[in-house]
């Protein structure tokens, strides 16, 4: 049987980073095996529904390389990948469950089900239903029916029974049926909850792994005695540990971000965010931390995904992308930057494209080595594409340079201003510019730092820029010249 996997999340908000994980196992497995990732939509619960969640988190997943191969935008089969558009098929096999005494008819009003939680918290004992309506009578069943009371119904747990399964993770489960409450499995007002709906469409699209997060272990026993149930072979169960933020506690939005796309906004790379987010959990057996996707594909084992929990290291992430902005063709870089830039500071992408493309990439590829993320190329390059800024005074003088006051500043920019006057012929590297300025500064009996240091304030007009010479090298001779002379008319 082909491998399926599938990623059913609720419609509720935004794509959570820890979410985003267990997409990306799912997709990993299923690709490695030469299966199928789809995604289903459970969409049940209506009064937590947020009408853009499907739309941006199917977004998302395209830009992080995880589209799936069916779902709700891409229909692989007939299915209807939206739970809210099953109902005939739930009711279909509720009543089989029914007909078949594996399920029942609950008439417990909710007033009751809340006294019967708050009585068993004061005596300190689990909250579970206490199976009053299980053992109604035929003729008490036939009166609740006919009357129209509401009801539920609920899944009739077998008594004295052992649960086992094997998690890939965990590994060796196993749950006495006593434990296990007889859950709800359809709502009053029609809907399947979670549990039934779950293992319905699991079974009827073939999925053979469920991936999902630590959290569903619990249901997972429930789960079983509905296959059961249904004289049906459950697929094999893989829970992932937590993903948590520093020191232990839940990632949340008062803990830091949590939001996947939050990382795709402050330009993070992809190839960064799914390398760093693979590691959290899974241990590749090696030494090595930088993997590409189809690497990831090739090296993925669901049985060397850790069983304790995972910190979501912020900083560790940064270390990532910054290795990939180094490490890229510089030319994809520039790619990527402009992509960024479109969908998230048109304002700035409208700017670079003012400016020749050459121009610009010499600038990212001086710059790259110094960024961890893509935002902060806009901070690090502003001066070359602004020519209106000049610094104040303060910042030109340097005793350490000997330059103490505008005058020494004066002198060092007219050196600079000959120096760049009398490049005729085309200095292709910084070497070459550094070897024509430190003869002409020796030639002037003046120190290096006395004459670049007002020359690099005075070409980027900020504290902290990148050296003068490289500074000359990207801004090309008459920009530089342009500037200095600005400078020069201010003194």
């Amino acid at each position: 049987m082909s491998v399926v996997t599938r990623f059913a999340p609720s419609p509720t908000g935004y794509l959570h980073i820890g979410s985003l994980r267990t997409v990306l196992y799912n997709y990993l497995y299923a690709k490695q095996q030469a299966g199928r990732f789809l995604l289903r939509v459970e969409d049940t619960d209506r009064t937590r529904l947020v009408d853009w969640s499907v739309e941006n988190m199917l977004e998302v997943l395209t830009s992080m390389w995880l589209t799936p191969d069916e779902g709700p935008n891409k229909k692989w089969d007939v299915w209807p990948y939206y739970q809210s558009e099953r109902l005939e098929i739930y009711q279909k096999y509720i009543k089989e469950l029914i007909d078949n005494d594996k399920a029942y008819y609950c008439f417990c009003s909710s007033e009751r089900l809340t006294e019967l939680r708050e009585e068993q918290t004061a005596l300190k004992i689990p909250t579970k239903y206490d199976k009053t309506c299980r053992y109604l009578s035929d003729d008490e069943l036939k009166e609740k029916l006919d009357s129209g009371i509401s009801y539920t119904v609920r899944l009739k747990v077998p008594e004295g029974q052992k649960v086992r399964f094997k998690d890939t993770v965990v590994w060796n489960v196993e749950v006495d049926s006593k434990e296990i409450d007889e859950q709800v499995l359809m709502k009053s007002d029609g809907f399947p909850t979670y549990h039934l709906a779950n293992v319905v469409d699991d079974h009827l699209m073939w999925v053979t792994h469920v991936i999902r997060g630590t959290e569903w272990t619990p249901s997972t026993p429930k789960h079983i005695l509905m296959y059961d149930a249904f004289g049906w072979e459950h697929p094999t169960f893989s829970h992932l540990p937590l993903l948590l933020a520093e020191g232990g506690k839940k990632l949340s939005k008062r803990t830091g971000d949590v939001s996947a796309e939050i990382f795709l906004e402050k330009w993070y790379l992809v190839e960064a965010i799914i390398n760093y987010i693979a590691l959290l959990g899974w241990n590749p057996k090696t030494t090595e931390e930088f993997f590409t996707m189809d690497e990831l594909i090739e090296r993925f084992n669901l049985e060397h995904v850790n069983k304790s929990w995972a910190v979501f290291d912020v900083e560790r992430l940064k270390f990532f992308n910054a290795h990939y902005l180094k490490t890229l063709e510089i030319s994809e870089v520039y790619t990527k930057l402009l992509t960024y830039l479109e969908k998230y500071d048109i304002d700035f992408y409208n700017t670079l494209q003012k400016f020749p493309k050459e121009y610009n990439i010499n600038i990212l590829n001086e710059l790259k080595t110094r960024m961890k993320k893509f935002n902060e190329f806009k901070e690090l390059s502003s001066f070359f594409f602004n020519d209106s800024k000049i610094a104040q005074d303060e910042l030109f003088i340097n005793p350490k340079m000997k330059i103490t006051d505008m005058s020494v500043v004066r002198d060092s920019l007219e050196l600079t201003k000959k120096i760049l006057e009398d490049i005729t012929n085309s200095l292709e590297t910084v070497q070459e510019i550094k070897d024509v300025f430190v003869q002409e500064i020796k030639s002037a009996d003046m120190k290096n730092g006395q004459v670049l240091w007002p020359a690099r304030v005075a070409l980027s007009g900020e504290e902290f820029s990148p050296g003068t010479l490289e500074m000359i090298y990207l801004l090309w001779r008459d920009k530089s010249l342009e500037r200095i002379n600005n400078v020069l008319k201010n003194i």
